[in-house]
């Protein structure tokens, strides 16, 4: 199993952030390795949306977790292999932290952890940055 996370502080609300992560079809305005995602439904566990990457195949990714105002998770499966993103809401002291956490499990995750892992949490700072920028402009 891989894993890597970043997390950064801010004082947007969790309302803000939430309403932003539930628009999957505008993830491309805050995720610059986007180039587009489909979504029918409800933003709720069980529920599937297809995206697809800069430079990259679409894939169809599942809502594994969803707790309102707090986490979601969505899985893709690889060949081989298992893909998670864990998306956090944390109210602290200090303002709300906001974490996205890339695990990558299964037989195959040492080779996804080198060709879609790392790139992926490179970016974690700067695709953050932009969520809190576009929760902030749609207050």
């Amino acid at each position: 199993m891989w894993t890597a996370e970043h997390t950064i502080v801010t004082d947007v609300s969790k309302e803000a952030i939430w309403k932003v992560w539930k628009d999957i079809e505008n993830w491309k305005q805050w995720d610059e390795g986007l180039e587009w995602c489909r979504f029918n439904g409800e933003f709720k566990t069980g529920v599937s949306y297809t995206l697809k990457p800069k430079g990259g195949s679409e894939v169809q990714s599942t809502i594994s977790e969803c707790e309102p105002l707090k986490k979601f998770s969505d899985v893709t499966k690889l060949p081989l292999a298992k893909l998670e993103f864990v998306h956090e809401l944390n109210e602290e002291k200090d303002g709300l932290h906001v974490t996205h956490r890339v695990v990558i499990s299964g037989l195959l995750s040492f080779f996804f952890a080198q060709v879609i892992g790392k790139d992926t949490a490179r970016n974690f700072p700067k695709t953050i940055s932009n969520l809190i920028r576009v929760a902030k402009e749609s207050k």
